[in-house]
């Protein structure tokens, strides 16, 4: 018995090298056939039988620790090739020490994603590097890395930011029109070399490797394309929803600058990931009848906006029909962006917030009323004399 298992060791351990073999032979990682060594043997550029470094018996160059930083040996020994010596692949971005890199697994390093002896799914990946099936690997409901929940391959989980190419009709992507967010070209190809793919997953915003150095109270490595400071990520997509100036007519009006209530930025009403809400346009809380709009603009506080006050009622059903129902919509028939039916479709029929203000689209006069009342216009579209 004692022999049959040394025979069956000695099986595995065979199978096993001749499998590393085969992954490596051929590929980017098998340095006599790129003509960056002279000796046949693939294995023998990383690894050595004896006098080795570390658990994997590296070869003198793992022990060439030359890499600063958190790096396991596993990235000083990715880091000897991958410094210009060999190939000048991840010097700008995984081995940049002053951007954001992808966070890994206690105990872990590139090995956390990349195999470096099989190259079946490119880029040496562990998983398949098409869309999302490799961020959904981990980012899913049963890890919840990150807190994104179950996040589907083709980035349209209910919760979520949409993809622009998942999101947007091929009408309006392009030439023949305009998108209705105002996004230009930059926008999605933000790099000449972009693969088509990335358009419709995680990295339309995020980059794996060589993120801004840019983090949030609650998120400390986003590892986002562009940084985030008031807003700006979110403008360079969302121009015509964005609010630059403290003076604009649109939600929120002091983006750049603090207001009496503070800075107001995108993310205060917006959550590109909130998977445990059932929410329309990424809201941190429902809007149904502008529930949400009250939980600033109450109707005794200032603590965190204006308040309504004694204000005109909300949540009533309509005197009369309006001259003009595009002035002065209800609740359920509001279609602020002229894309994809109603914004609000659990809205009732009733007068709510939204009916004569417009929060990021209409706002036309001050206080982001959707038409200017000068004359009393807007009233006098739905009260007639």
């Amino acid at each position: 018995m004692t022999y049959l298992k040394f025979f069956i060791s000695i099986v595995f351990i065979f199978f096993a090298w001749a499998n590393s073999f085969a992954g490596v032979a051929g590929s980017k990682h098998d340095m006599f056939f790129l003509g960056k060594g002279t000796d046949p043997n693939v294995c023998g550029y990383c690894h050595i039988p004896h006098n080795a470094a570390g658990v994997k018996i590296w070869s003198k160059w793992g022990n060439e620790a030359r890499l600063s930083g958190s790096y396991t040996e596993i990235g000083n020994m990715c880091y000897t090739c991958h410094d210009g010596t060999a190939t000048n692949i991840g010097q700008s971005t995984a081995f940049n020490t002053s951007l954001q890199q992808h966070k890994i697994t206690s105990g872990q390093d590139c090995n956390m994603c990349h195999s470096v002896h099989d190259n079946i799914n490119g880029m040496f990946m562990n998983v398949p590097v098409t869309q999302n099936f490799y961020c959904v690997s981990c980012h899913n409901a049963t890890q919840n890395a990150g807190g994104l929940g179950d996040y589907t391959y083709a980035a349209t989980s209910k919760g979520h930011h949409p993809s622009y190419f998942s999101s947007t009709t091929r009408r309006f992507r392009h030439s023949t029109g305009s998108p209705p967010t105002g996004a230009s070209c930059s926008a999605c190809h933000h790099e000449r070399t972009q693969r088509a793919s990335s358009y419709n997953s995680c990295g339309l915003c995020h980059e794996v490797h060589a993120g801004v150095n840019y983090s949030t109270a609650s998120v400390s490595n986003p590892i986002l394309r562009i940084d985030n400071t008031d807003s700006v990520f979110c403008a360079s997509c969302h121009p015509i929803i964005v609010q630059s100036t403290s003076s604009g007519n649109k939600h929120p009006a002091n983006l750049s600058s603090g207001g009496s209530w503070g800075k107001v930025d995108c993310m205060a009403c917006h959550d590109s990931h909130q998977s445990n809400q059932d929410t329309v346009f990424i809201l941190r809380d429902k809007n149904v009848d502008s529930a949400y709009c009250l939980t600033c603009h109450d109707t005794t506080s200032t603590a965190n906006g204006p308040k309504i006050g004694n204000g005109h009622p909300v949540n009533v059903a309509f005197e009369t029909t309006p001259v003009d129902p595009s002035k002065a919509p209800a609740g359920n028939a509001i279609n602020d962006d002229g894309f994809y039916g109603v914004d609000y479709p659990a809205n009732s029929a009733n007068v709510i917030c939204e009916t004569c203000h417009s929060i990021h689209r209409k706002g036309v006069a001050s206080p982001l009323l959707r038409i200017d009342n000068s004359g009393s216009a807007l009233c006098l579209n739905c009260h007639q004399m």
